[in-house]
């Protein structure tokens, strides 16, 4: 576990760079087909919990599409939830609020209490029992016929992980220098495991021009009763 808090300590350090900026009159976007599966996730969602939000890029995202909505955004890095607060503040953002912590707030949340889940490059930079439990937890708040917004790192090859310098630690973690990086596993086992949460409703591969593979995403409709763990 010290390889995945020390990830969090990276993520402060990059954070600490960044400075709180005024979003209105700036469109947020990321790629054409993310913004597009993203707008739509949010035409079906009212009340959403970002969990790992970060910066709180992807919250923002959404209240541009629906300023009326509502976003909680929740992130274990301090860094990251300040420049969200303070972000949202000058940007005159009413429905969204960031707390810093992780799995342990979750508990404070009613069961059932929104109608989607946003977990953005989260489940494969965790120790697989960590995953799993955050799903669990996760599932817990999510109403039925809610909606799971799941975007994942890209599956590299051998060749690409040792490129990147990152040593695999067992349980398929890679890490570089002590700091977990990535939870490797493939396309198959994440549509096996979110299979149970619900119907996918859309799957996409796309990439980022700075970065190398094909990102990959999903968004999952909760079916009635399906808690599982993935």
């Amino acid at each position: 576990m010290k390889a995945y808090d020390r990830e969090t300590d990276m993520w402060n350090k990059i954070f600490e760079e960044y400075e709180p900026v005024d979003l209105r009159g700036i469109n947020l976007s990321v790629e054409p087909m993310f913004d597009e599966a993203l707008m739509e996730f949010s035409d079906r969602t009212n009340n959403v919990l970002d969990f790992g939000c970060g910066t709180g890029d992807i919250s923002f995202q959404c209240l541009q599409y629906h300023p009326e909505h509502h976003i909680t955004g929740i992130d274990r890095a301090a860094r990251g939830i300040a420049f969200a607060k303070e972000t949202a503040q000058i940007s005159d953002y009413q429905n969204v609020r960031f707390f810093f912590g992780g799995d342990e707030l979750l508990e404070q949340f009613q069961r059932g209490g929104f109608d989607g889940i946003i977990i953005s490059n989260v489940l494969d930079v965790m120790p697989k029992e960590v995953s799993k439990e955050t799903v669990h937890r996760l599932d817990r708040l999510l109403t039925d016929g809610g909606y799971w917004f799941v975007k994942m790192n890209p599956y590299y090859s051998k060749e690409e992980l040792a490129s990147f310098g990152y040593e695999k630690k067992g349980d398929n973690l890679y890490e570089e220098e002590g700091v977990l990086h990535l939870r490797q596993s493939t396309t198959d086992y994440w549509k096996k495991q979110f299979s149970k949460l619900g119907k996918i409703k859309t799957y996409l591969e796309f990439q980022y021009p700075w970065q190398e593979g094909l990102n990959r995403l999903f968004v999952i409709e909760k079916k009635e009763n399906q808690e599982e763990n993935c």
